[in-house]
């Protein structure tokens, strides 16, 4: 009961978040509804002029027959507005609300916490705003109005129903309350099996978009078969939820076929037996069927409203359960560039679990204008210092102090705090667009003229005028019709474009070719002028290039110095140099820590 009554309130809080998008269109819903009703009165309206009209048409009285039948054309031609804003006026509505909805999710996505987003898995982020958006949209599409429309009708119908004969309402609707608790009874299964088979779509999108993500990876380790089990468990299951769910619906079927057919016989042959004694007349009896039919309609449709209302509220619920994350501090303090260490950490402990601590009390401050070259083991802590840096991460009180140009970074504006920073990763992402888009993203508004002297900087104008369309080429997804060198040198223009005073930099050659990383690493030192710099280093050009290396292990600075000094410590950095290299000619070419 507990359970039950945690979930009502559940809905009752989706519900409320769906309804306040309605508010801009709420004039067009409310068309829709009340042209819904109308609609409903006027087919009410036309089955009491039926009976008016075979009743005179009974006793030969000619003038009234034609004034009724002049008035069924008079509603019938008021209904096709009726019906028509009973469409139109649903459908604007629903189309506007829910790409309001659209809009503010993606808003509210970009937004969310990294801690969150690194959680979700993003096939089924999309199958939110895709598959159960849809959802939502059908129903409001196709069955808000339907639930002011079949229920009134239901009762007009009844009442007339019962003031024509209501002895034969009784005998003919016996089955109905029967018919009624049946439905009921099936269609409080439906919104668990609904919820649980679109968990089951997004669990299938996610596997469906790591296949086709990683399919260089999935071609080379043979993993297709495997991929494809998977994928194929994943549509079984989804398939095995949906056809629970149909055949519960299915078995309203016979229920409604019962519930059609045997009042409508039953009607014919008590009414015939009642016009046989005197009881009833034959325009009674037709007015009574037409209005029994539509009486009867509703019962055939609001079961399928309810299992519809089941599904969207489903849909709804996953969907608010993205639009309620709390999003990242959007106000705060603004950090100014000041003349103070641009970096600073004091002390800082961090853990993305309790049980397993990444940084431990961990102190440090870079001056303006130097590099820092990151080393050590894998876990060592390299990138947790990035990410709590840019905010990704926050720092809860008693965790330590982290300040940028002297001031702390807790409860400061995150965009702001953001602006400091030009982050490389050593899989720079390209979104889709063009060489020029990509690049302008480092700075909006920028001129053309502006995003050609960033990448001339970057060492990527030449390689960009030989491609098909200059500047004007798409990159597709990923940038994957670019290499991974041209790849981070577009970056690298971004970077430049964007100007930020600190450079953040995760093993952004490590992953190239001994000439794109020449290339690559000519226009990083360009870059790098000027400006304070943290890199996590994998290269040896990277780290001789740095005013200091630091080795990190297990979340605290263990060394720090030039490659010299530490080398004549015979410390980790020692050991390790002297285990891992290799060398060919004689020479060091590659640093063992990443």
């Amino acid at each position: 009961m507990a359970q039950e009554r945690k979930s009502r309130l559940t809905l009752w809080k989706a519900v409320s978040w769906l309804w306040k998008f309605t508010k801009p269109y709420r004039g067009w819903v409310l068309v829709g509804i009340i042209a819904a009703m109308a609609a409903a009165i006027i087919e009410v309206w036309t089955g009491s002029l039926t009976q008016q009209l075979t009743t005179n048409a009974e006793k030969g009285a000619a003038q009234s027959v034609i004034q009724i039948v002049y008035a069924v054309f008079t509603i019938i031609l008021i209904g096709v507005p009726a019906k028509y804003f009973m469409v139109y006026g649903v459908e604007k509505s629903s189309a506007l609300i829910v790409r309001d909805i659209r809009n503010h999710l993606m808003n509210h996505i970009g937004k969310l916490p990294v801690h969150y987003l690194e959680k979700q898995h993003s096939g089924d982020v999309l199958s939110r705003l895709s598959s159960d958006l849809r959802l939502i949209q059908q129903f409001l599409t196709r069955d808000l109005a339907q639930w002011f429309y079949h229920p009134l009708l239901f009762i007009g119908c009844f009442v007339c129903l019962i003031w024509i004969q209501w002895q034969l309402v009784v005998f003919s609707l016996l089955l109905l309350p029967f018919s009624l608790l049946a439905s009921q009874w099936i269609g409080n299964q439906l919104r668990q099996l609904t919820e649980e088979a679109q968990e089951n779509m997004g669990r299938m999108n996610s596997n469906l978009q790591d296949t086709l993500g990683g399919m260089p990876i999935v071609k080379s380790y043979l993993l297709s078969g495997i991929m494809f089990r998977s994928y194929q468990s994943l549509l079984q299951l989804t398939l095995q939820k949906k056809l629970a769910l149909k055949k519960r619906e299915a078995w309203i079927t016979p229920v409604l076929f019962t519930l059609m057919i045997s009042p409508i016989v039953f009607s014919v042959v008590y009414g015939s037996y009642l016009i046989s004694k005197g009881l009833f007349s034959t325009g009674e009896l037709v007015a009574f069927l037409y209005l029994l039919n539509l009486c009867l309609d509703p019962l055939d449709h609001i079961p399928a409203l309810i299992t519809n209302t089941f599904e969207m509220s489903g849909a709804l619920k996953r969907v608010v359960d993205i639009g309620n994350q709390p999003v990242e501090n959007q106000e705060g303090h603004a950090i100014e560039r000041t003349e103070l260490p641009p970096i600073e950490f004091d002390n800082v402990s961090f853990a993305y679990e309790p049980a397993s601590p990444i940084l431990q009390k961990l102190s440090f401050t870079v001056p303006k204008g130097k590099t820092i070259a990151l080393v050590g083991a894998s876990g060592g802590g390299k990138s947790t210092v990035f990410k709590l840096l840019c905010g990704f991460y926050a720092l809860q009180e008693g965790q330590g102090t982290i300040k940028v140009f002297g001031q702390p970074i807790m409860n400061s504006n995150l965009n702001d705090l953001r602006s400091h920073f030009s982050v490389m990763t050593q899989d720079s992402y390209l979104f889709g667009g063009t060489v020029a888009e990509n690049i302008g993203y480092g700075r909006a508004n920028a001129s053309m003229d502006e995003v050609i002297e960033a990448a001339k900087l970057a060492n990527a104008h030449s390689f960009i005028m030989e491609l098909p369309e200059g500047y004007q080429t798409e990159v597709g997804e990923r940038g994957g019709f670019l290499s991974g060198g041209q790849r981070q040198r577009i970056a690298i223009a971004r970077a430049f474009l964007k100007d930020a005073p600190i450079l953040l930099l995760d093993e952004p050659t490590s992953a190239l070719d001994t000439e794109s990383e020449t290339f690559v690493q000519e226009a990083l030192s360009v870059l790098m002028k000027e400006r304070t710099t943290m890199v996590i280093a994998h290269r040896l050009t990277t780290i001789e290039n740095a005013d200091e290396i630091w080795v990190m292990d297990r979340g605290t600075i263990a060394e720090a110095g030039s490659h010299a000094q530490l080398l004549a410590k015979k410390g980790l950095y020692a050991q390790s140099y002297h285990q891992e290299f290799t060398t060919d000619t004689g020479k060091s070419k590659e640093v063992a820590y990443t």
